[in-house]
């Protein structure tokens, strides 16, 4: 029972310090959001990346783009060397009309313009999947090397490359992510830090009459530990509500996009774990910097 009571004192006192210093803390708490919410707008952004590449690699694909003369009876000889190679599940040839009616499928609202050009700007193709063990192998690079080198062929694209891309571009993310994401987190402690100083240094008197009477250091820290730690589970609920607002904004907007190569499904919020890091994170920035505040000022 005593614990309930001394824990019910922390938290009275800490919500009187909070609201009677409140412009103070304020500005403590918008570092606290801004910090936590730049933070996990990394995390949001890479994970989201990561779900996108995960799920594109599940049929990564080679495009085999023809000169507009190419027919299939005369790229036989590329049609044998795609049928034969170990690298590939399946393959489609897609002649120039069924690449206009595809994009007139996609695209509606160009479907007229398309229909008014003098020719079919489409080259006939070869759309070939890679089998999902020869991914990232030497051996798919080497297909692609083959098949550039045929005479009918005007182009290639192979998925793996510009995957290879954006994952390097997930790495980086999250490499600037973790840097900035901590500079930020060292303003917000320090930003803590000072607030409790001021209200540490304010009460002053206070503090050294409790002493007289007996108060542990324990007790006396208490309530400004409580504070910096209201402070911080304040400031990451707030970022991740901010969050979830922009995040509903990107999904609305891209659903009026109505993309044809891209859906909403493929985007998804922070996983409940990440959400209560960012929460306890920010519980964790105050309790560091009311602790480091008050500890120093104590012993003077």
């Amino acid at each position: 029972m005593r614990f309930f009571h001394v824990l019910r004192y922390f938290l009275s006192e800490a919500s009187s310090n909070l609201w009677s210093n409140r412009l103070n803390n304020l500005i403590s708490m918008a570092i606290i959001v801004f910090s936590l919410f730049t933070f996990g707008l990394f995390l949001l952004t890479a994970e989201n990346l990561k779900t996108m590449i995960g799920q594109w690699t599940e049929n990564v694909h080679i495009n085999v783009f023809l000169s507009k003369e190419a027919t299939r009876e005369s790229t036989a000889g590329l049609e044998s060397l795609i049928k034969l190679s170990p690298v590939v599940g399946r393959y489609v040839f897609v002649t120039d009309q069924e690449a206009l009616q595809r994009f007139q499928k996609y695209y509606p609202g160009m479907k007229q313009i398309s229909s008014e050009l003098d020719s079919n700007p489409f080259p006939p193709s070869y759309e070939i999947t890679v089998r999902k063990e020869f991914q990232n192998n030497s051996s798919v690079q080497e297909l692609v090397n083959l098949v550039r080198k045929e005479k009918q062929v005007d182009d290639v694209e192979y998925d793996q490359e510009w995957i290879d891309r954006i994952q390097f571009i997930i790495r980086f993310v999250r490499i600037v992510g973790l840097f900035f994401g901590g500079i930020l987190m060292f303003t917000a402690t320090f930003s803590i830090s000072n607030v409790i100083k001021l209200i540490v240094l304010s009460r002053k008197d206070e503090i050294e009459i409790m002493k007289l009477v007996g108060a542990t250091n324990g007790f006396i820290k208490g309530p400004f530990l409580t504070e910096g730690v209201l402070q911080g589970l304040l400031g990451g609920v707030a970022a991740v509500g901010c969050l979830f607002l922009m995040y509903q904004g990107i999904i609305a907007k891209v659903t009026t996009l109505n993309a044809p190569f891209f859906s909403v499904e493929a985007l998804h919020f922070l996983s409940p774990e990440m959400i209560l890091a960012v929460v306890f994170g920010g519980a964790l920035l105050g309790f560091l910097g009311s602790f480091f505040s008050v500890e120093k000022l104590l012993k003077i």
